[in-house]
């Protein structure tokens, strides 16, 4: 599937695009890394509910969910918990999804269905570990080839990427390490991996998986990226929730900006 550099700006970039910024809830066992993150390099990310909401249909998920733009679903946390349509009612939601990790988002173990297959945690990130795809080329912006994104001083292998073998339904798988899913993306009305298990035969909003890796525990989510990696994940969260980026010093990163890309790191 072909993007337009107009139709990039409209379908994830402008996903959210909220003048004020984004009113967030964040739902995992530990969120204290990606508030610290969200808080650090946007400055219209607010985090107005924080803590485990796998269960969708609990009084105090929804109450959370009041006036919410953007659900981001951790890295830290028990997939088992978001098992068995506890969480399915997130992929009904007319909003943006974040989802930091495939062992939510597989329909293994009947999680939340984004994808069919499971997770891998046995490849490695030595080298130029992560491909962007043409697909995630022409949607993001960025040149489809190999890219050095994780630090192997930080952890060597990668827990939690989606199977190569797994499909995404409507929608494009957008990096991979080792022919394994790190990151994919699906457009309003596209069709999950697996209908059955996500409840929905096409999702009413974007939805961005960006696979987080478990190393290092429990330092937390974003400490295993080179510079390069963790600049674009900045990005590309930025893109996709309508968030602001804290303006950073650094020429070299400022030279990165505009560029989209996707990845990070934790725990299942």
């Amino acid at each position: 599937m072909k993007y337009s550099k107009a139709l990039q700006l409209i379908t994830f970039s402008a996903t959210v695009g909220l003048a004020s910024g984004a009113n967030i809830l964040v739902s995992a066992l530990d969120t204290s890394q990606i508030e610290a993150f969200l808080a650090a390099n946007y400055s219209d990310a607010n985090v107005t509910a924080a803590g485990d909401f796998s269960n969708f249909n609990a009084a105090s998920t929804q109450s959370a969910l009041d006036g919410v733009d953007l659900v981001i679903i951790g890295r830290s946390l028990s997939s088992s918990a978001y098992a068995n349509g506890n969480a399915d009612g997130y992929n009904g939601l007319e909003i943006p999804v974040l989802n930091f990790t495939s062992y939510t988002a597989r329909n293994a173990g009947n999680r939340m269905g984004w994808h069919t297959g499971s997770a891998t945690n046995n490849k490695s990130v030595a080298g130029n570990e992560t491909t962007i795809t043409a697909a995630g080329s022409n949607l993001l912006g960025v040149p489809a080839g190999a890219y050095d994104l994780f630090d192997t001083n930080v952890g060597g292998d990668f827990n939690g990427l989606g199977t190569g073998t797994a499909s995404v339904g409507g929608g494009n798988v957008l990096a991979t390490i080792g022919g394994d899913i790190l990151a994919a993306y699906w457009e309003t009305g596209a069709a999950p991996g697996d209908p059955a298990s996500a409840g929905v035969d096409t999702f009413p909003a974007p939805r961005l998986l960006m696979n987080l890796d478990d190393d290092p525990r429990p330092a937390g989510e974003f400490t295993a990226q080179t510079a390069l990696g963790l600049s674009l994940t900045i990005q590309t969260i930025g893109d996709f929730g309508g968030l602001t980026p804290v303006p950073e010093p650094s020429s070299a990163l400022l030279g990165l900006t505009g560029l989209g890309l996707l990845f990070v790191r934790r725990r299942k």
